[in-house]
């Protein structure tokens, strides 16, 4: 991207695409794995952790990113 669209956001060092319309943007190319059907939780531990999926409990441990 060239660095003249580039801002500075609040002064933090980190910069963020400027956009001037959506004609500037990047097409985002995303990867999904394939998902198989495997364990489960019980449906108690389930609605507690928020997925029926272990492979998907992934608790939010309070970190930004990059630190």
């Amino acid at each position: 991207m060239n660095a003249c669209k580039m801002q500075n956001q609040r002064g933090q060092g980190m910069c963020f695409p400027k956009f001037e319309t959506a004609k500037d943007m990047t097409v985002a190319m995303a990867y999904v794995p394939w998902q198989t059907f495997g364990e489960v939780y019980e449906p108690d531990k389930a609605l507690r952790i928020g997925t029926v999926f272990p492979e998907l409990n992934k608790p939010f441990k309070g970190r930004g990113c990059g630190r």
